[in-house]
């Protein structure tokens, strides 16, 4: 049986040299193509909408045009919202990578929830202690709350029927806009903390075919 060992462990520069793999940039960039196809599909839905638009549309089957259009939008919706959640997750994740290596970021930080992650990275790599209610944590919370709530969907029991019109739902597209600022809001902040990360963020680094 091998005996367990010790190792000296450094933590890299910003700028440490080296050969890594992640997707969070071309994430980034599909959070805003999404955005701005929505935008473009909602406006389509506004035109072919038959009644006031302070209306439910309640026979849709004699519409299948513009019910695919609706069907178009609420998942342009979600896309937005699943790809500008992985466009940060996947910074987060590469960032502890290039900063502490594969191997103990994996062992010690990568199943960590995205709040809890990144206080704890910025306190090893940056010796950064981020208050809760810093702005770069508030925002990032908010991320992984609509993130969670889309990839865990919950069930709620009604105290009796609820017409549609009651019924609480997502404002398209203002909904997608917030995810968006929200995701660009979380590189702003994290470049305010990091000035020395800044040629690491979506943003910065150019598109590739």
């Amino acid at each position: 049986m091998a005996t367990p060992t010790i190792q000296p462990f450094s933590i890299r520069n910003h700028d440490a040299i080296g050969y890594w793999s992640s997707d969070y940039c071309r994430f980034f960039e599909a959070a805003k193509l999404q955005l701005a196809e929505l935008e473009v599909v909602v406006a389509q839905v506004k035109v072919q909408w038959p009644i006031p638009e302070d209306q439910t549309l309640r026979d849709g089957q004699n519409y299948p045009e513009l019910l695919a259009l609706t069907r178009k939008r609420d998942l342009l919706t979600d896309s937005v919202k699943i790809f500008s959640a992985m466009a940060v997750e996947g910074f987060l994740n590469f960032y502890g990578v290039v900063r502490l290596g594969e191997s103990d970021y994996v062992s010690h930080f990568e199943r960590l929830g995205l709040v809890p992650k990144i206080r704890v990275l910025l306190l090893v790599c940056d010796s950064l202690s981020i208050a809760k209610l810093h702005p770069l944590v508030t925002v990032l919370g908010r991320i992984a709350e609509r993130r969670n709530s889309l990839v865990h969907p919950k069930a709620k029991e009604l105290p009796g029927y609820l017409a549609f019109e009651e019924r609480s739902g997502t404002k398209v597209p203002d909904v997608a806009r917030e995810i968006v600022s929200d995701m660009e809001g979380f590189f702003r902040e994290f470049v305010a903390a990091v000035p020395e990360a800044a040629h690491l963020v979506p943003s910065a680094k150019a598109a590739t075919a």
